[in-house]
């Protein structure tokens, strides 16, 4: 029987589409009311899950608008009473409950320092909502499996249409249009090899770079709640300064293909892991043919390169249940997790 987890994650590609009708009638207003304001600084306030989204978020500000985005951290205003300038900053904060007390303290701290809050949450009703001056909902409905999937993806897309509105990208535009249909090739993947290779392992490394490399640290952690293996997500080019000394036959690598300027950092990743000995399982939407000691993954090629973390998130999901389970847990109930966690 699938777990709830297996079964949110598979509700996504219909999420997705009703989400992008509706962002079509509200992002106008909201883009208008942002450019308005004028920002030279996005910065934002996450935690979990919702701090890797924000961290895609950086990288859509940065490669499609040119503008540099800094991750404020919420203990600042809910610890430390400290109000930052922000009188020419959007700051984006996001959370699938929208509860948490130091994210809305750090919300309404950077509201007091003349920014422009924008929240993105699932719960629209929620305190964080009522704290923003902006709300997108994420429209994922209800999730009860303890780590987050559907919402995780749903708050990319909800990004990814915001970008693509505020920038007037009309081919992203008409790429966001085609993902549902190619979120439901995803679940064709036959995980048999790769679940055998990670078993028996305690420890892993995830690799990735660019837009990847957000989704290569949500991956390990869904690593670590669900299948309890610890799990140390790095980017292709870290990995050369320092982790890849613990390279070894007993730690295995999934590595994560990126779009066409990550391709050579990765490649010479790959290699060094090579020779390290690692065994290393490759998500990648290409036909690779490498070494004996690398199991490659085929995930479906999403139709623009800026939606490939989603697509390839979006695959690895029933990699994490059917691991957990071979491993001994149940992938619904990590030990030791609440769904919420609120947050001083």
């Amino acid at each position: 029987m699938a777990s709830l987890l297996e079964h949110e994650a598979a509700e996504t590609p219909a999420l997705a589409s009703r989400q992008f009708e509706r962002l079509r009638r509200e992002l106008p207003g909201v883009v208008a009311r942002i450019e308005q304001f004028s920002p030279t600084l996005i910065a934002t306030i996450a935690r979990g899950s919702s701090d890797n989204a924000a961290a895609f978020a950086a990288y859509l500000a940065g490669l499609r608008l040119a503008l540099a985005t800094a991750s404020v951290p919420p203990s600042l205003a809910s610890v430390y009473q400290c109000t930052l300038r922000l009188e020419r900053a959007v700051v984006l904060a996001i959370s699938q409950s929208g509860t948490s007390p130091d994210l809305c303290a750090a919300v309404a701290g950077a509201r007091d320092g003349g920014a422009l809050t924008l929240g993105v949450t699932n719960a629209a009703d929620s305190a964080l909502a009522h704290t923003v001056d902006i709300v997108i909902e994420m429209g994922a409905g209800p999730e009860l499996a303890v780590a987050a999937t559907k919402t995780f993806l749903l708050s990319l897309t909800a990004l990814l249409h915001l970008i693509a509105e505020w920038t007037r990208d009309s081919s992203l535009i008409a790429a966001l249009d085609q993902l549902p249909e190619t979120l439901t090739r995803c679940d064709r993947v036959d995980w048999d090899a790769a679940v055998q290779l990670l078993a028996e392992h305690d420890d892993a490394f995830v690799v990735a770079r660019g837009p990847m490399l957000p989704v290569g640290r949500e991956l390990a952690l869904k690593l670590k709640e669900v299948c309890g293996i610890h799990a140390e997500a790095v980017s292709a080019a870290e990995l050369l300064h320092g982790p890849i000394s613990l390279a070894s036959p007993s730690l295995p690598a999934i590595v994560l293909a990126g779009d066409a300027p990550t391709r050579a950092s990765i490649g010479e990743a790959l290699s060094q892991l090579h020779v390290a000995g690692a065994s290393v399982l490759l998500l990648s939407p290409h036909q690779e043919r490498l070494g004996q000691k690398t199991h490659v993954v085929s995930v479906p090629t999403a139709p623009d390169p800026l939606l490939q973390p989603v697509v390839t998130l979006h695959t690895a999901y029933p990699l994490t249940a059917r691991l957990a389970r071979a491993r001994g847990r149940d992938p619904d109930h990590p030990p030791h997790l609440a769904k919420i966690t609120r947050t001083l």
